[in-house]
């Protein structure tokens, strides 16, 4: 009873919500689909799942996925949020960007001096950036490297299979406290 009430009072703290949560784990579990129910129901646009497992698209029935791996990319089609499940690391990423443009120059579909930022982030597995990165655990992340540059990252004490709706409001109410800088 005490924690009904304690989540509605969580609840009513949360006014900012970000577009884009990463979350970084070696496992997957039912804590996941209840994440994305909360997302949803808090208008979080996109949630991208890193980590090395293997996971069939199913397990989030009736949302948008994506399964994101080195051999290419497997959607099903369905509501928001969408979830991206990714399974290789952030310097894969860039390698793989790097390997598609020399191929691209040297084939003369651009030249050198038109290789910048907005080319590479075209070849990018997952456009938008993150606004917060959970990880479990004190390690940095080395996921959506590029795309992360400015996202805030929430070192959790959190078990994935028993995650809880107030573990869930916690972090919400800890990104909207932070100043984001933008490297500012």
């Amino acid at each position: 009873m005490l924690l009904r009430v304690y989540e509605k009072l969580l609840e009513r703290e949360i006014h900012k919500v970000p577009e884009h949560i990463v979350v970084v784990t070696d496992s997957m579990g039912e804590g996941f689909l209840r994440l994305a129910r909360w997302c949803r129901k808090f208008g979080v646009d996109e949630i991208t799942i890193c980590g090395n497992f293997q996971l069939d698209s199913f397990f989030f029935e009736g949302f948008r996925v994506r399964v994101i791996t080195n051999e290419g990319v497997e959607v099903k089609e369905g509501s928001k949020p969408t979830i991206n499940i990714l399974t290789f690391t952030g310097r894969e990423e860039i390698i793989n960007v790097v390997k598609k443009i020399a191929k691209l120059v040297e084939r003369g579909e651009f030249n050198i001096e038109d290789v910048d930022e907005k080319l590479f982030e075209k070849f990018l597995t997952i456009k938008s950036p993150p606004d917060i990165i959970i990880k479990a655990g004190n390690d940095i992340p080395d996921f959506l490297i590029w795309q992360s540059i400015y996202a805030e990252i929430y070192f959790a004490d959190i078990d994935w299979q028993n995650l809880r709706y107030v573990d869930f409001l916690r972090i919400l109410r800890e990104y909207q406290r932070r100043e984001r800088r933008y490297g500012r």
